[in-house]
């Protein structure tokens, strides 16, 4: 089983990656929009953490 460590630091190398390509609006418009959604406003970061867990769940998204 992997650590929760373990997989920030692959997400972390990944998104370094994904960003850096050249010529990708899409992907980069797309970790925009998960940034802002994180940020701090009505509902704090953890609160919106959870709801989205939450809905992870209820959907049955294995990949969540």
């Amino acid at each position: 089983m992997i650590s929760v460590k373990d997989f920030d630091a692959y997400r972390e190398t990944m998104n370094e990656k994904i960003l850096a390509a050249p010529n990708n609006k899409i992907i980069k418009r797309i970790f925009n929009i998960d940034t802002n959604a994180y940020m701090p406003g009505k509902l704090d970061s953890k609160t919106k953490e959870m709801l989205g867990l939450i809905a992870s769940m209820v959907l049955r998204c294995d990949d969540c």
